[in-house]
């Protein structure tokens, strides 16, 4: 059997809202030398950050918050990074690592304060502890970072775990460190659909929007009303159908009406969800608007290797074509070193590669499937979870993380927090 292969273009990334020749192939190279895309229009003189933390760990917050604010090693800090400066408007110190205590002292604290995001400390995971800061802090509209001290332990990582949380922070409170300059023209709304498992087993979904405006990918939008489990077809069905007819009457007030919309599982489309649901939004937009359903399924039986390098590691951007609706995209891989030239791959395991179908009940043609690869391909490069974070498509991971944090904080706690999500309804807040 033959397959038909490609190498795809890297997608450029761009560092600036005015200017398209402020861009580059590297975040971070990118964000050092044109600060983030939105520098020049993020409404804000300066990040307020309040500080929580127990008291047994003050000097791991004192190196964290110094490093941020004054630069630890390669990073310089999150001043110099995204041109806006780190200001502590609060700190407090509690003696237990429990829900109890965060339930004493947040309210208090945030009715003495209004800071952009909340930074929070803690001596390991704690499930009970992140849900119950979760919930209370997403209730008044405000997100926050956790950093943990075991995570502390290596100071020869220090600077680049600053770099990620100073990244992470700036995406949480609004801002966009940089987006992907689109290949293509079509005005897209692309929707994400991703699922996790709660503590009672049940498979809860997440909805993430983003979109292309202007040639550049955009985060949107997450809109998750209320709990939705995969179990329950007719609500599930339902949901999706509001997603749809929400973001786009949200587009189509800023950028006029799509020219298609696009939407990414992470399983197979089934007759009784999906494409139910993505018809009943269509009659209620009304028009002809065109919808194409993909399912990209990141544990492919597939494996791909470059018998031509040592390694046997291929590079990224690598593209199979199966069928007419069916193609190998090849995400993780050896990527070239700015700094060196030197080829490399930053983790071990198998390189990642996801098989992706185009489903023919869609009312987009089939051969716009490759460009939809394409799409695929570049939003891998909107992942603002750390500058060397695994590539796996905004779409997917973002809704991903969305389920996984409302299957953490629970059901009834996410229900009474949802109220406040309108505020943060153009933030990264999951990250």
């Amino acid at each position: 059997m033959y397959f038909v292969g490609e190498q795809l273009s890297p997608p450029a990334l761009r560092f600036s809202v005015s200017s398209t020749s402020q861009r580059d192939y590297y975040p971070r190279r990118g964000i050092q030398n044109y600060g983030p895309y939105d520098g020049m229009t993020l409404a804000k003189n300066q990040v307020n950050c309040v500080v929580v933390y127990p008291s047994g760990l003050q000097r791991a917050k004192q190196t964290v918050v110094s490093g941020l604010q004054n630069g630890n090693g390669s990073f310089a800090g999150f001043q110099k990074l995204f041109r806006l400066p780190l200001t502590i408007c609060g700190e407090r110190s509690i003696a237990t690592e429990t829900p109890e205590q965060l339930n004493a002292v947040l309210p208090n604290l945030l009715r003495d304060s209004t800071p952009d995001i909340v930074l929070i400390f803690a001596s390991t995971r704690n499930p009970a502890y992140y849900a119950k800061a979760k919930s209370i802090l997403l209730g008044n509209g405000i997100p926050s970072q956790f950093i943990t001290q075991e995570k502390l332990g290596n100071p020869s990582q220090l600077p680049w775990l600053l770099e990620n949380v100073a990244l992470q922070m700036y995406a949480k409170i609004g801002g966009t460190p940089w987006t992907v300059l689109s290949s293509q023209k079509q005005k897209s709304l692309v929707l994400g659909i991703g699922r996790a498992q709660d503590t009672q087993k049940r498979l809860v979904v997440g909805f993430v929007t983003l979109f292309s405006s202007d040639g550049d990918y955009l985060f949107f939008s997450t809109i998750a009303p209320k709990p939705v489990y995969w179990d329950q077809p007719e609500d599930y069905r339902e949901a999706l159908a509001d997603v749809i007819v929400e973001a786009c009457r949200d587009y189509s007030s800023r950028n006029g009406q799509p020219d298609e919309i696009v939407v990414h599982l992470c399983k197979k489309p089934s007759k009784f969800r999906e494409f139910p649901a993505a018809e009943q939004a269509m009659k209620i937009i009304g028009g002809n608007l065109r919808y194409a359903i993909l399912y990209l399924n990141e544990y492919s039986n597939y494996r791909l290797f470059d018998t031509a390098h040592s390694s046997y590691v291929p590079r990224p951007g690598i593209k199979v074509t199966l069928s007419d609706t069916d193609a190998l995209l090849f995400l993780d891989g050896r990527k070239k070193d700015f700094r060196t030239g030197e080829e490399i791959r930053n983790r071990r395991g198998l390189p990642r590669l996801f098989e992706i179908g185009f489903d023919r009940r869609s009312t987009m043609e089939v051969n716009e499937f490759p460009r939809l690869i394409r799409q695929i391909y570049e939003f891998s490069s909107v992942n603002w979870r750390g500058f060397n974070a695994q590539t796996i498509p905004a779409t997917l991971n973002y809704s991903r993380l969305i389920a996984n944090m409302i299957a953490e904080i629970g059901a009834d706690n996410w229900s009474q927090a949802i109220g406040q999500l309108g505020r943060l309804a153009d933030k990264a807040w999951f990250l």
